[in-house]
């Protein structure tokens, strides 16, 4: 009987349990099921159809494959996943020893996100950069990741670096002490936003043409530059650059590894911005089917669009460096002119200059022995000649 009644009362809590929460589950399905299965009536067409353009008034629809913002830019207000400039990916580029940056370089960075808040911001540190170059490079171009792991001198290295992260990638490059003045999504005028833009540069030196079989005289900042994805022009750059890094350690009978500043005539013309300068426009010209050269950007007051290259004038990236013209279109970029590599550059050219002067110090001091040594010699063959005739007019006396 005590069993009994025992088993009675474990099956009534039990009820007591269920029923509530069986009664909840109804009530729930009751209510929810009619607006439950017109959305998903709504998205299952949506799947059978492709919209030509998502809907601009739904910011949550952006594709895996799109950029991580949905806003309209200036210009592009048709199509809300467009980057700040047509091809080229709404990304930052800068590289550092180390992530540990002084105040300065902090804010000076800071500005690229403050001015472009949409923007992917990379800082890739000397370790981080070869694991970016073998990730990138391994496969299609195992000699540039040999070439760039075997590079001693660390301004060589990094100016490669840059070339090469915006080739892999696309994107806008930045030294650390270079800092936004203007929004991306305003760098290109009206009238080239729906134009392919392949690469866009900033003259830091505008010089007038020299004449037929000269070489370029202006000069491409390389501080600041962007390019997008596999860009031609800076395929054309690296593997300019490749070439004369091997040429040097092969004239110099040297492996790459012992390469030194010293055996290089200047660093803007072996990676800086005076090689980047000439295969850039060597790339141009190539596809153009026609030289390209200083008469053709000299004095500009705009950006100018030749073929898919994008010049801007001096005072877009090099104000300072052009005495902050005022006829010109604004500041895009200031660059502080801090690099650290400009102390190892002129240390590099010093040592350099103080070489050539103990070579040419050393044949002076030769040739004033071989002077000596002539002089002393046709003493003694005077004094042997004096000496001959001498005895003569000893023998005829």
């Amino acid at each position: 009987m005590l069993a009994s009644n025992l088993k009675s009362w474990r099956f009534l809590r039990f009820v007591a349990v269920v029923t509530p929460l069986c009664l909840l589950f109804f009530y729930i399905l009751h209510v929810n099921w009619e607006p439950l299965h017109r959305s998903l009536s709504i998205q299952s067409n949506q799947a059978q159809k492709t919209p030509s353009k998502p809907p601009s008034s739904q910011t949550d629809t952006t594709p895996a494959s799109a950029p991580s913002s949905s806003r309209p830019i200036s210009g592009h207000s048709n199509d809300p996943y467009r980057t700040a400039i047509l091809g080229i990916p709404d990304k930052v580029w800068q590289s550092a020893k180390t992530n540990q940056l002084e105040q300065n370089q902090r804010e000076w960075v800071y500005t690229w996100t403050e001015k472009n808040p949409y923007h992917r911001q990379e800082l890739l540190t000397d370790q981080s950069a070869e694991t970016f170059v073998r990730a990138k490079f391994a496969k299609t171009r195992p000699d540039i990741v040999e070439l760039y792991e075997s590079i001693p001198i660390p301004i060589l290295r990094a100016d490669l670096l840059r070339y090469l992260m915006v080739l892999a990638e696309g994107g806008i490059w930045s030294d650390l002490d270079a800092t936004c003045e203007t929004k991306v999504s305003e760098w290109v005028p009206e009238e080239y936003r729906d134009q392919e833009i392949d690469m866009i540069v900033g003259l830091e030196f505008d010089m007038q043409w020299f004449g037929e079989g000269s070489q370029v005289a202006s000069q491409f900042c390389n501080w600041v530059f962007a390019g997008k994805p596999s860009s031609r022009h800076l395929q054309s750059v690296v593997d300019a650059v490749a070439r004369t890094l091997r040429g040097i350690a092969a004239d110099n009978h040297v492996p790459m590894q012992q390469l030194t500043l010293e055996m290089l005539s200047d660093v803007v013309d072996v990676t800086g911005p005076k090689i980047m300068t000439i295969w850039v426009l060597n790339s141009l010209s190539e596809a153009l089917n026609r030289t390209v050269d200083d008469r053709d950007f000299h004095a500009i007051k705009q950006p100018k669009l030749i073929g898919d290259l994008l010049i801007m004038p001096g005072n877009s990236f090099a104000a300072l460096q052009n005495g902050n013209p005022t006829d010109q279109s604004p500041a895009l970029v200031s660059h502080h002119y801090w690099g650290s590599w400009k102390d190892a550059d002129a240390e590099a050219k010093e040592h350099k200059k103080k070489l050539k002067e103990e070579k040419e110090a050393e044949e002076k001091k030769k040739e004033e022995e071989k002077k000596k040594d002539e002089e002393e010699r046709k003493k003694a063959e005077e004094a042997k000649k004096q000496a001959e005739e001498a005895q003569e007019q000893s023998q005829g006396a």
